[in-house]
């Protein structure tokens, strides 16, 4: 059995993780997964990144006999912009639906005047065809 597949074992175990826990949090094949765990097959690069990051641990500990397996401080920054960044979206997102609705109430003004100016044009209309 390879190194990864007792990595991913071990990581799995503490966390209390199941394969499918796995393969759903990476979107990867459940028999993928299984594969990975009976040391069968190895990782591609961005399923080893997927996998060590669900996992909290570093991709390198999941290849190798490397005892930290904390995952390096680089995912608290990514997590940390993350947020920022959803942060930032939600905003913007607020600020769009008030130039939305700012706009529908501007469009319905102009709808409400066009249909009183046919009105009155209709009216005027009637009044020529009576003289």
């Amino acid at each position: 059995v390879s190194n990864f597949a007792e990595r991913l074992r071990q990581a799995m175990f503490d966390k209390r993780y199941k394969a499918i826990d796995v393969a759903r949090a990476t979107n990867i094949t459940p028999s993928v997964i299984s594969r990975y765990l009976s040391g069968t097959n190895q990782p591609s690069r961005d399923n080893l990144f997927a996998v060590a990051n669900y996992l909290g641990v570093s991709s390198e500990w999941l290849l190798s006999s490397s005892e930290a397996p904390e995952s390096s401080g680089s995912s608290k920054y990514i997590s940390s912009d993350k947020d920022k960044i959803i942060a930032v979206q939600e905003e913007l997102i607020k600020n769009l639906q008030k130039q939305v609705m700012a706009q529908s109430h501007y469009i319905n003004a102009l709808f409400k005047e066009l249909g009183e100016a046919k009105a009155k044009s209709v009216t005027q209309k009637e009044k020529l065809k009576l003289i």
